[in-house]
């Protein structure tokens, strides 16, 4: 997501995050579409176990004082949806996010909505400052993510390492290419 900033004191344009919103989720298998409620855009998505709706504020007291009404106005809207969706209607979702970051005291505020579990699961984030940032908030919804590492190391070494603990005989054959794969297997099944 690339930082553009409008003219009103750096403050984000909110496609901006409705986009970063939408590309994850899109990413994540799920479909999505803008919609609108009450003149306040939405970012609906759905996927074959749940459905959600993310939702923008404009800082994080807003959020509290408004998400209840939010909520209720998208379980309003979206009831008939909600009937035809069968057991994807005990997973929805409604994401609230704001770009401004919350001091402590609303930080546990917006906690406590997160554990309301009453009528939807929620999903709370602020200070949005990044695409990164966007997906660590939107991790409850995401599917499980890992991306192993291995800067700094020799990839062979490791592979040596590693064989040593299995079969330290074939740890150096492994590697050697003048050495039948066959050989490396036969070796490996040799006790020390």
């Amino acid at each position: 997501m690339d930082d553009e900033r409008t003219g009103d004191g750096g403050a984000w344009r909110m496609i901006d995050i409705f986009s970063a919103v939408q590309n994850l989720c899109q990413d994540a298998g799920f479909k999505t579409h803008l919609a609108s409620l009450n003149r306040q855009s939405l970012v609906c998505f759905e996927d074959s176990s749940f459905l959600g709706f993310c939702s923008l504020f404009d800082d994080p007291q807003q959020l509290i004082d408004n998400w209840y009404e939010r909520e209720d106005a998208i379980l309003t809207k979206y009831a008939p949806n909600f009937r035809a969706a069968g057991d994807k209607a005990w997973n929805v979702y409604c994401v609230f996010l704001c770009e401004s970051e919350a001091d402590n005291v609303l930080n546990r505020q917006l906690r406590w909505i997160e554990e309301d579990l009453d009528r939807t699961r929620k999903i709370v984030g602020c200070g949005i400052s990044s695409r990164d940032g966007l997906a660590q908030i939107l991790l409850p919804i995401l599917p499980l993510q890992y991306q192993p590492s291995l800067e700094g190391q020799d990839v062979a070494e490791r592979l040596r390492s590693r064989m040593m603990s299995i079969s330290p005989r074939a740890a150096d054959a492994v590697l050697d290419d003048e050495i039948l794969p066959s050989e490396v297997v036969r070796l490996m099944g040799e006790m020390p």
